[in-house]
């Protein structure tokens, strides 16, 4: 089958098929919102979009591993939803700051998680992937404001040490190996989503170069 009749036949599956009609339009939306001349403002895009989209389910996932101990308080765990999903319209305005906000928002929401989870549960990990992601989406020019979120995370987190939350629910030992081992699984996650989006980032920054 030639490209221009596979093309046709995948159109028509597309026209013909309701759901695939609403993927391909819901899909198709999602790549104009994350869409960005700079590839890392991009990338940095997804990412936020990614936890955003994320974060609604998450007090389903507190709710499933700790039963009905998790409500009301893991509900709060959504509340910074909107934030990171306003990240690519920031970018609109400056591809910089949205840079710049995506790490921090990631931290601030780390640290809002622990205190409604508690320092047991293993969520301070999510600190790693806020330095992991500073340090990929920014230039050779931007080092010292890279450096400068690339340490935040380890700082904050040696505050916490020295200056512990008080959670706002005291989940069991139990129930806080459990959300260990859920929050480990989502870190492994966005880390294999950093490494496919520094590819794409990679290819498109090669592109520009060639023109």
């Amino acid at each position: 089958m030639s490209d221009l009749a596979t093309s046709e036949y995948f159109g028509r599956g597309v026209r013909d098929n309701p759901l695939a009609r609403v993927w391909h339009k819901t899909h198709a939306g999602l790549r104009s919102f994350a869409a960005h001349p700079d590839p890392l403002a991009e990338a940095s895009n997804w990412v936020a979009l990614t936890v955003g989209s994320h974060l609604p389910f998450w007090p389903l996932y507190i709710f499933w591993a700790a039963g009905w101990e998790a409500l009301p308080s893991a509900l709060l765990t959504a509340a910074m939803t909107p934030v990171f999903l306003a990240i690519p319209l920031l970018s609109r305005r400056s591809g910089l700051a949205a840079r710049i906000a995506m790490p921090l928002m990631g931290i601030t929401n780390t640290v809002f998680t622990i205190w409604i989870l508690g320092a047991n549960s293993g969520t301070e990990v999510f600190l790693v992937p806020c330095a992991a992601l500073a340090a990929l989406t920014f230039r050779r020019n931007e080092r010292l404001l890279m450096l400068g979120l690339t340490i935040l995370p380890l700082a904050v987190w040696y505050l916490m040490q020295l200056f512990p939350l008080t959670p706002l629910h005291h989940y069991s030992a139990t129930v806080a190996r459990e959300l260990q081992v859920l929050n480990v699984f989502s870190i492994g996650t966005l880390i294999a989503l950093f490494g496919w989006f520094q590819v794409d980032i990679y290819r498109k920054m090669e592109a520009l170069d060639r023109h």
